[in-house]
């Protein structure tokens, strides 16, 4: 059985989809409104608590830099007020760490004291409020979820030059929230430099370039730098649609593209130079879900003014449906989110009873040897354990339908060959275990016997010396094992080049960057339809109470009660399900949780809209009707379950 159904759901069915709107509010930067002008803080709050209904504001994410001095309790204190406004409006928000929250004043080298924002803005703050759903293990990134018109959205806060440990915290985060769009907060990732040089290119503008980092360091200890966050990161999650930063004085804007295809709007708004430390600029973003888009503005409610330029007003193209799965996901990578079964080594031909389960490279070549005289091959081989269960589990059933499986892997050392060859990816055809060799296999694996014919490619360097992420369509493989092939994984051969000897290395499970090593993302298709529910339990159910068709959004949910009394029928929809004496029969569905009450008609007809977050969603029915030859003078019917389909 899925999911209950939440009540922003339920109140979407009475949402026209023009009128799909919300808004959320970006505060840029605000250190110098905490240090010297606490009134225009206070000021932005203030109105973001008033224009809360108006707007329909759902969300806040404040952008870093809450403070000019990290060891400044004074201007903690003053963030504090002017963020206790949002408390009190009950207004869900987060914040970030900026590089002056976790230094004495912004300076690159100097002592990282976070120990005050977590003071301020740790967990702790957001105690007892729902939509604060946790941080990461050091206190400095955390997450959120909000509602609007049905769709749940996760907003991620990620510390200003994140160490790896918080996106490897992040990324299972995502791992277990694929059904949700999501929106990433930082604050030190793009700059505008071509702003200060009249447009020549210098510097490009776009993501910090690793060449400013020898000028401004990193202001987190074992920080990464902005290509590093979107490469190992923000490119790898197909729900990322919206990255936010500050920390640069500027407006700026650009759309990258995902692995999966998918675009993403990386947006700057910083004014901390502005008069007055910003004159009290903040960001308005309108969601519009019915017509797929972000409109963006530049507001100052201390001033009640507008910006007005093409980098201050502006609207983002969105196709919000993109950027969620519409049915189960399951993503399996060594180490996060607690998954511990993926298993990988590499076969030596020219060690043949040397073990490589340990190692933090997969290792794949013609020839590991390098030699123009001999050919001494290397296998690699992956596989996820524990990818099927029960429905129920976390794992994918048997026999389901898989709509997509994608396996992403990271070449960490490429071809540099100027033949460039390619590398074969197989499914494995018989056991093995990461204290396999080249001998206890029978010298390595052979495709047609041991492996699948049928192979994918794998570019060996498709950018020299550039992108290592290898994306992979395994989609044939992984319903292979769905349909009850066994799940031995999959190999990966080097294609054969005569006097080619170079290979590649692939990080494996043992890696040190946890977001490279090989990952398996399946979506499935999810059972939908009618069930019935306690056919003929308890004397006085006698009513037959059954589906017509199915149940599908953008459709109608259509129940019809038969060998019913003359007597008028009484059908109910609730959310949830029961199992309580009653009349002398059984109630079937929750009444607490109740919907949707007809009285006269044995028919039932239940409009859905169009919207992608009913799938799967489960609505519980029954009838019942009066009948003086019930003992108690009711009968009633059979429960029935409708989960909605596509």
């Amino acid at each position: 059985m899925n999911a209950t159904p939440s009540l922003s759901l339920l109140l979407a069915l009475a949402t026209p989809v023009a009128a799909q709107t919300f808004t959320v509010v970006g505060l840029p930067d605000t250190q110098r409104y905490s240090e010297l002008y606490p009134a225009i803080y206070q000021s932005q709050t203030q109105w973001i608590a008033a224009q809360a209904a108006a707007r329909s504001i759902r969300y806040v994410s404040h952008y870093g830099d809450v403070v000019q001095h990290g060891d400044s309790l004074a201007e903690w204190h003053n963030a504090d007020v002017a963020m206790a406004t949002l408390d009190a409006a009950g207004i869900p928000y987060g914040v970030t760490a900026g590089n002056h929250d976790i230094t004495p004043s912004g300076v690159a080298g100097s002592s990282y004291i976070p120990a005050n924002f977590r003071t301020y803005f740790g967990a702790q703050r957001f105690a007892g409020k729902p939509w604060y759903r946790g941080d990461s293990p050091s206190g400095m990134s955390s997450y959120q979820l909000f509602d609007a018109h049905g769709v749940q959205f996760l907003a991620l806060h990620i510390e200003c030059d994140a160490a790896l440990r918080e996106l490897e915290w992040a990324q299972g985060i995502l791992h277990e929230n694929r059904d949700k769009p999501v929106l990433l907060t930082t604050h030190r990732y793009l700059q505008d430099a071509q702003d200060y040089t009249g447009g020549v290119p210098l510097v490009p503008s776009g993501r910090y370039p690793d060449i400013w980092y020898g000028v401004e360091g990193l202001y987190t200890p074992d920080g990464i730098r902005s290509e590093q966050l979107w490469n190992w990161f923000v490119r790898r999650n197909p729900n990322i649609l919206l990255v936010q930063c500050g920390h640069f004085h500027e407006e700026f804007r650009q759309t990258s593209t995902n692995a999966y295809g998918n675009p993403v709007h990386e947006v700057l708004a910083d004014y901390q130079d502005d008069p007055n430390g910003g004159n009290g600029f903040l960001r308005i973003m309108t969601f519009d879900l019915g017509n797929d888009r972000i409109d963006v503005q530049s507001y100052s409610p201390w001033l009640n003014q507008f910006y007005f330029a093409a980098e201050s007003q502006f609207s983002l193209p969105v196709d919000f449906d993109r950027y969620r799965s519409l049915e189960p996901t399951v993503v399996l990578q060594q180490g996060v989110a607690g998954y511990q079964g993926c298993q990988d080594t590499w076969l030596n031909q020219d060690a043949p009873n040397a073990t490589n389960g340990n190692s933090t490279a997969i290792v794949v070549d013609d020839d590991v040897t390098n030699s123009p005289f001999q050919d001494r091959r290397a296998q690699g081989l992956v596989r996820f354990d524990g990818l099927f269960g029960a429905a129920g589990s976390g794992r994918i059933p048997a026999g389901a339908q898989i709509l997509s499986a994608w396996l992403t892997l990271e070449v960490v050392d490429d071809v540099d060959a100027p033949s460039r060859p390619d590398f074969l990816l197989h499914r494995v055809l018989v056991d093995w275990n990461e204290a396999s060799t080249w001998n206890s296999l029978g010298g390595g694996l052979q495709v047609g016997s041991e492996l699948d014919p049928n192979a994918i490619v794998i570019p060996g360097d498709n950018n020299r010396d550039g992108d290592g992420l290898r994306h992979l369509d395994v989609t044939g493989i992984v319903q292979a094992w769905a349909n009850g092939a066994p799940n031995y994984g999959f190999a990966i051969l080097p294609e054969i080049i005569a006097l080619k000897d170079d290979g590649i290395e692939l990080a494996a499970s043992e890696h040190g960057n946890a977001l490279l090593r090989p990952r398996l993302e399946v979506t499935y298709a999810s059972s939908c339809g009618f069930q019935r529910t306690g056919v003929g339990v308890g004397q006085a159910n006698t009513l037959e109470l059954v589906g017509l068709g199915l149940p599908r959004i953008g459709r109608t949910i259509e129940v019809t009660t038969t060998n019913g009394p003359d007597a008028a029928t009484v059908t109910a929809l609730a959310t949830g399900a029961a199992a309580v004496p009653l009349f002398g029969g059984m109630l079937w569905i929750d009444p607490a949780q109740l919907l949707v009450l007809t009285v006269g008609s044995p028919d039932l007809v239940i409009a859905v809209p169009d919207l992608p977050q009913f799938v799967g969603v489960d609505f519980h029915f029954q009838s019942l009707a009066f009948d003086p030859a019930m003992p108690e003078g009711f009968a009633l019917s059979n429960g029935l379950t409708a989960t909605l389909c596509r």
